[in-house]
């Protein structure tokens, strides 16, 4: 089945668009272009307009950040699709807030700070974001994002967080408010990746998890999508020319295997595959031909593989391409077929 693709930047064109469909979003500055469906690009753009906590969860690689950079770095994309829904075109404003920093519930409102050889409490980036943001008075879409929800930050943390992810007045520790109602939150995370919710080392607490209205779950995109994207960002500048297509769905094939692998526990040290590992291992063997298959694997989505999955990866290469790798690569991919 042929994989439609629907540009954001001709109306006529996104109306026609099913809610699967996948919808090319303006690239950001020096980026490839960006392709979601439709159902979820409209899904996020309400929950910003009406001032929801989202949550956007997922394995990395599926575009939860890049998705937030492109509505925020190129307006005509979230304008555009305020537009397409009839919402008031209104500039966004996002306030990137890096969770990782926060080792402590009250540092989420203030931590010491030196100036002058004298100490001082120094208002928080969330307090400072919240403050601006607080001041949008419908000029503006404001909107908190916290980037990397649970990645190491204690429950205690999260906790703190449920007093000031509210939708009435956000209280301070000096007694001063912050109307939250016109303020929306997003937090992006790696949970729905993992089967028990965990990710790393910290549970995402269920009274945090209940906060958030909006639940967004990105995935990989089917095998037939990610080809044809291949083949749309190989039309832009970044490609020296079109790219073979019997190539482009072997190497999303390659990607996909290497994801079921990795499901099932092996693999484990080699990254995801993405999109622009797919885009990487393609560049490199457009601009060095005279690279075998197995040269641009390792030096590209099968790199820097354990010892124990090098023994792996040769046979998942040659199975998917169909190759006899020489004594040289095969000693080099550790010597052992998998299949």
């Amino acid at each position: 089945m042929a994989t439609n693709i629907y540009r954001l930047g001709k109306r006529t064109e996104y109306r026609k668009a099913g809610p699967t469909d996948l919808v090319e979003l303006l690239p950001v500055p020096f980026g490839h272009p960006l392709f979601l469906p439709k159902w979820i690009l409209e899904v996020v753009v309400y929950g910003i307009v009406h001032h929801e906590f989202i949550h956007l969860s997922g394995p990395t690689g599926t575009a939860k950040s890049s998705l937030l950079e492109a509505l925020h770095l190129v307006p005509e994309n979230f304008q555009g699709i305020c537009a397409a829904l009839g919402f008031p075109v209104n500039p966004l404003k996002i306030y990137p807030i890096e969770m990782v920093v926060f080792e402590a519930p009250g540092e989420l409102y203030q931590r010491r700070s030196l100036k002058d050889g004298t100490t001082f409490d120094e208002k928080s980036t969330l307090v400072e974001a919240l403050l601006e943001a607080a001041k949008a008075g419908g000029l503006f879409y404001p909107l908190i994002w916290l980037r990397e929800i649970g990645r190491v930050h204690s429950p205690s943390v999260q906790g703190g967080l449920l007093n000031l992810m509210t939708k009435g007045d956000i209280v301070l520790p000096d007694g001063s408010r912050i109307k939250g109602h016109e303020i929306g939150w997003v937090a992006d995370s790696n949970y729905q990746a993992e089967q028990d919710s965990t990710h790393t080392l910290v549970t995402l607490d269920d009274a945090l998890k209940r906060r958030f209205s909006t639940q967004v779950t990105l995935d990989y995109l089917p095998v037939e999508q990610e080809v044809e994207v291949l083949r749309q960002i190989a039309k832009g500048p970044t490609m020296a020319g079109r790219i073979e297509s019997t190539l482009a769905v072997k190497v999303v094939e390659l990607g996909n295997v290497i994801r079921q692998h990795r499901a099932e526990g092996r693999l484990k040290s080699i990254a995801p595959p993405t999109i622009y590992g797919y885009l990487s291992f393609l560049r490199l063997a457009q601009a060095l031909p005279h690279l075998t298959l197995q040269q641009v694997a390792l030096a590209t989505m099968l790199g820097n593989a354990g010892v124990d999955d090098r023994k792996q990866v040769a046979g998942v290469l040659n199975a998917v391409f169909g190759l006899q790798a020489s004594p040289e690569e095969d000693a080099a991919m550790g010597g052992a077929n998998l299949f």
